[in-house]
């Protein structure tokens, strides 16, 4: 089972073009006129949205799982 991760979005990159959300197979993106919201619990860290970003606006970092 790959790491838990989080996603972290680049603001200053992100142009909301939905490319990330398009190819999220649990739908744990979703890109509105206003943002970007990432749902944690819907993420399986496949990171398929880091690599579809066309921008490279996309990282992740770790996720800080609590005992």
């Amino acid at each position: 089972m790959p790491e838990k991760i989080k996603i972290v979005v680049n603001e200053d990159r992100c142009y909301l073009c939905g490319g990330c959300a398009g190819v999220c197979p649990t739908l744990a993106i979703e890109v509105h006129s206003s943002g970007w919201e990432f749902i944690q619990d819907k993420c399986i860290s496949c990171r398929i949205c880091i690599s579809a970003c066309p921008v490279g606006a996309l990282s992740e970092e770790p996720l800080e799982v609590k005992a």
